[in-house]
């Protein structure tokens, strides 16, 4: 699978390097694109990475899925730009699987894209979503095309349900043990 990272200035670091590891130690493509208009991206923690590509070179056709990650600059920066609203749009519409974490499911869920579904958000950004059933005692939640994480704690468990999403409970579990040293 290929997926898409869209990220700014302000993410919270583990949430969004652990799923990425998770993913490409499964093997599969990731991509990471900055909607800062420039390849470097500060995290929350001041620390400075370099993405793959922009926001606005991407052809979001080329990609299987979309992932979020959180911390300030999702409720601080991402939250106020069209383009990641459009970007988040045009992967539920089309079916294709959108995960988040932590503030980063208030971006999803507040186009009203969780509507019947159960979800879950870093505690205080539920009010800011448009129906459905906040599970606050859930770490992942997964429902139909949608994945979402609660905070930096589950970032791992968020990375290996993407992985069960597209790959079944074996590839998870196999993979798992691998995590801890077991295989």
């Amino acid at each position: 699978m290929k997926g898409l990272v869209i990220v700014g200035d302000k993410f919270e670091d583990v949430e969004f390097v652990a799923p990425i590891d998770v993913l490409k130690r499964h093997g599969d493509e990731i991509v990471v694109a900055s909607v800062m208009h420039r390849l470097e991206v500060k995290s929350a923690r001041g620390i400075v990475m370099k993405t793959d590509t922009v926001l606005e070179d991407v052809n979001l056709d080329d990609f299987d899925f979309l992932f979020i990650p959180g911390g300030p600059g999702a409720f601080q920066i991402l939250v106020n730009m069209k383009e990641v609203e459009k970007v988040i749009l045009y992967f539920a519409n089309k079916d294709k699987l959108v995960a988040s974490i932590c503030a980063a499911p208030m971006l999803v869920g507040r186009l009203g894209l969780f509507k019947d579904l159960n979800y879950t958000v870093y505690p205080g950004f539920e009010s800011e979503i448009v129906g459905g059933f906040y599970q606050k005692d859930k770490g992942v939640v997964c429902d139909k095309n949608f994945i979402t994480g609660k905070s930096m704690f589950y970032a791992i468990e968020l990375g290996l349900e993407i992985v069960k999403y597209f790959y079944g409970e074996k590839d998870k579990i196999s993979l798992l043990e691998q995590l801890k040293g077991n295989e």
